[in-house]
């Protein structure tokens, strides 16, 4: 009997663990690539599907199952559509919150989700994208005429989305990199804290080179708000410092 148990539990865990590692491959390679997933609240989500799909299904099965019971097809479908309309649940959940865009607005990055993505209005070809697609970075332009910008903002001031949530403004984030990283914080500006330098001396024993080599740019996220860190050389983004934008000076005078 426990046997049996076992080896049904154990071939539902094989076949639940198979299809969400397919599932997570998507999201952690496609939706949320790295460092998005720690900082848009991705963790508790995924803690709920793990436990639903990974552990209360397949317990359930070892608990019902009986091999000579009559109603035990009956049960093990139910079982497998309460897994089903949560991974479809969880699924379309995660698809709603993954950055469609990585958007740089006046000082700062911040993450457009899919549900607020309005890809059709775009100008340009390149953010006319899938929602399905891997975020996509982009530079928001403020309008140089001052009507537009006056417009713009009284537009804000009455509920409308601000400039980093309209695809109208967006510009090929390539153009502006070295403009943007010029506005990059400097070390300086936030080790003075022994917790941050032990931090940031972490990030430079795993990435090498100077703290002067790189720029420390905010980084908007769900759940938190961090440092993103690009290489001031090739202008490319290396990883994040677990550092609150808003407790360094400058930038919260920005805020």
């Amino acid at each position: 009997m426990i046997k049996d148990k076992l080896k049904a539990a154990s071939i539902h865990l094989a076949i639940s663990a198979f299809i969400l590692a397919a599932f997570l491959l998507i999201v952690f390679s496609i939706w949320y690539p790295a460092p998005f997933a720690d900082i848009s609240g991705l963790n508790n989500l995924l803690a709920v599907l793990i436990g639903v799909d990974l552990i209360l299904g397949p317990l359930l099965t070892f608990i019902i199952f009986k091999r000579n019971k009559s109603t035990l097809k009956f049960d093990l479908s139910v079982i497998a559509s309460i897994q089903l309309v949560a991974l479809i649940y969880g699924s379309f959940t995660i698809y709603q919150g993954h950055p469609a865009y990585v958007v740089y607005a006046i000082d700062r990055f911040e993450l457009i989700s899919a549900k607020e993505a309005l890809p059709e209005r775009a100008q340009h070809e390149e953010f006319k994208i899938s929602k399905l697609s891997t975020p996509k970075l982009a530079y928001a332009k403020r309008p140089e005429d001052s009507d537009t910008r006056n417009k713009l903002l009284f537009e804000v001031l009455s509920g409308l989305p601000d400039l980093e949530r309209r695809p109208e403004y967006y510009e090929p984030f390539d153009q502006f990199a070295g403009e943007v990283l010029k506005q990059g914080l400097t070390p300086q500006q936030f080790s003075s804290n022994p917790e941050n330098q032990q931090k940031l001396s972490a990030f430079l024993e795993k990435y090498g080179k100077s703290a002067a080599d790189y720029a420390y740019l905010p980084l908007i996220g769900k759940e938190k708000d961090v440092l993103w860190v690009w290489d001031r050389t090739n202008a490319k983004p290396v990883g994040t410092l677990d550092i609150s934008p808003w407790q360094l000076p400058k930038v919260a005078a920005n805020r």
